[in-house]
């Protein structure tokens, strides 16, 4: 695809949307920015809320599993059902590395 790196997002009506964005930004910025308003996101990336949750669809790519900060860790602990490929989309860096990855978001609640 031409125009830069995407990523493939399914919402939770399973339609998939291909999300342009730019290296460095973070993930919730780049669904923002790609008209993904199902995410909530109502601390604004400020780690209180978790309503940016989703899950990476390619758990084993070690670009989209970077190091969870330790008060990610505590908020994705926090959720009813967390799984192995939970992410914060506030606090996942995109990177050229992960033009094509895979997100899908997750149930709210």
């Amino acid at each position: 695809m031409s125009g830069g790196p995407a990523i493939l997002v399914t919402t939770r009506d399973g339609q998939q949307h291909r999300v342009r964005f730019i290296p460095g930004q973070m993930l919730m910025d780049a669904l923002f920015d790609g008209k993904i308003m199902e995410l909530r996101a109502l601390c604004g990336g400020c780690l209180t809320c978790a309503t940016c949750h989703v899950y990476v669809d390619d758990p084993e790519n070690p670009a989209a599993r970077a190091p969870f900060g330790e008060l990610e860790s505590v908020v994705i602990g926090g959720l009813r059902e967390p799984r192995p490929n939970s992410r914060l989309a506030c606090q996942l860096v995109l990177s050229a590395a992960l033009d094509g990855l895979a997100v899908t978001l997750a149930a709210e609640g």
